[in-house]
């Protein structure tokens, strides 16, 4: 590679390894594991989102909904996706089944509870439907995280996370150009609804990702037995991260866990930090306030179907440019405060309601699209600072991902399309989450957790840090000499000396 081709890499993806092999097993993990766990998340939040292009395009009339029912739906998943988070934790960590088994099952499940939801005659069953739905599409977000920090280095999760978070976004951004589509196309086709082939469609995209998943995710490198991995490469994949005690879920075990864990400042902040950031700055997209606005004012079924896609862009291309200078300036703090920042100008325009003509209207929604960054750069951040144990890490990045009671009390859809106390409560809620994010920064410092000793190793007699080096080279982009690259290849096979600072 050139240093052109060098660099670009550098920036756009991160250092590719200077050994030939563990730049091909890192390219084989990205082809596998990257392009399921986005697949899956693009179908999670298909499913997901599918709810409210339905309700805006003919579902709310048809199914009946009144007064705060869809409200009261959103809640179920909510509460179902609450009370999913730990099992799913639990299951992953433990060992005892696989997530080439689990991811996938999950998969099917959330995928017949959508295709379900294209009978449902009344609110009370799409509640019903949407609860149980989220039991299994639990397993997916925080999971992934959990998954992508037991295979990637932590430099080279920053931009991995983002890529997955943005799948999200994709999985939104289809759904409502697909709604778009079926109005036109198949509305009243063989005696069904628009809205009903969009959860139909839905289950027809998610089986073949779930099959994908059974036959190619590899698991935790610990447990793994894919096809596609050699056994140098299995091997390599556990000597590539720091090495942490991989535990057996016992009673006993769990209980030590658990014990650790609620004596941690980690479990406890990054839970509060995901859970303000997430139910503030993600809140154009969550309770779908451009969609019911542009119904109240209005717009057609179409419209209604494809505006949000500009919000949506927003998101995908902001994400990635905010966990870029993330990556490259080497601090995940520095996001919250950005994502408050346009959250804030959102939440302040919108409280000024009458004085927004349209295009006032349509800004002040798509700015909020920047609120999307956290759900890479903070899941890294916590992946980071939790490496020194597991089971820590798996149950602090399902805690996070939590907001059971927030729509039913800010949100709900009476007082749409204005929100004006949803649009306060995001206003304290993101300035908590800011404080909450310089309480880790301040802890991270203070009480620096347990992680893995650095490696230092001696190279014609210079004493270096490996992992220091490495991470290092994501910011300083240079091409290694012959004689620097064999050094580097050979501390893989063997280590001439190595101390602990």
């Amino acid at each position: 590679m050139n240093k052109l081709q060098v660099k670009l890499e550098t920036f756009f993806w991160g250092k590719p390894p200077s050994d030939p092999k563990e730049r091909r097993l890192l390219l084989k993990l990205d082809l596998v594991i990257l392009s399921y766990v986005c697949l899956s998340y693009f179908s999670n939040y298909l499913d997901r989102a599918n709810l409210a292009n339905a309700y805006t395009t003919g579902m709310k009339e048809d199914v009946g909904f009144k007064g705060n029912d869809y409200t009261y739906a959103g809640s179920m998943f909510s509460a179902g996706y609450v009370i999913g988070q730990w099992p799913s934790a639990l299951i992953l960590s433990s060992g005892r089944i696989s997530p080439r088994f689990w991811f996938p099952f999950c998969m099917v499940a959330w995928g017949l509870c959508t295709l379900g939801t294209a009978w449902a005659t009344t609110p009370h069953q799409v509640w019903g439907i949407r609860f149980t739905q989220a039991l299994f599409e639990a397993s997916t977000f925080s999971g992934t995280h959990y998954i992508l920090g037991s295979w990637y280095k932590d430099y080279e999760l920053g931009k991995r996370s983002a890529v997955f978070a943005t799948a999200a976004q994709m999985g939104t951004l289809f759904s409502g150009i697909m709604q778009g589509g079926i109005i036109s196309n198949l509305e009243g086709k063989n005696g069904l609804r628009g809205w009903q082939f969009l959860f139909i469609i839905d289950f027809a995209i998610t089986i073949p990702i779930a099959i994908f998943g059974f036959l190619m995710f590899p698991g935790t490198p610990h447990t793994t037995k894919a096809f596609w991995l050699t056994e140098e490469e299995r091997q390599m994949c556990l000597q590539r991260l720091p090495h942490t005690e991989h535990v057996k879920m016992t009673p006993k075990t769990l209980g030590k866990s658990i014990k650790k864990l609620i004596k941690s400042w980690r479990w406890y902040l990054f839970t509060s930090l995901f859970t303000l950031s997430a139910t503030s700055f993600e809140k154009v997209g969550v309770y779908t306030e451009f969609n019911l606005w542009l119904k109240s004012a209005g717009y057609t079924k179409q419209q209604i179907s494809y505006y949000p896609s500009i919000f949506t862009a927003t998101a995908i291309v902001s994400t990635y440019i905010l966990t870029l200078i993330s990556d490259q300036t080497r601090n995940r703090f520095i996001i919250n405060p950005i994502m408050f920042g346009a959250v804030f100008i959102s939440s302040v325009m919108l409280l000024n309601w009458n004085h927004l003509n349209k295009g006032a209207h349509f800004f002040a929604y798509i700015i909020g699209g920047l609120g999307y960054a956290g759900q890479a750069s903070n899941f890294a951040w916590a992946n980071e600072l939790c490496r020194d144990d597991d089971v820590l890490r798996s149950l602090t990045l399902f805690s996070m991902n939590r907001n059971l009671w927030y729509q039913i009390v800010a949100w709900p859809v009476v007082e749409a399309p204005k929100f004006r106390n949803g649009q306060i409560a995001t206003l304290v809620t993101g300035a908590a989450s800011v404080l909450v994010a310089i309480a880790i920064v301040y802890c991270s410092k203070k009480y620096p957790p347990n992680l893995p000793e650095p490696e230092i190793v001696e190279i014609n007699g210079k004493l270096t840090n490996i992992n220091e080096n490495e991470m290092n080279s994501n910011q300083r982009v240079s091409t290694p000499n012959d004689e620097e690259t064999k050094d580097v290849e050979n501390l893989h096979g063997a280590i001439s000396t190595v101390r602990h600072v």
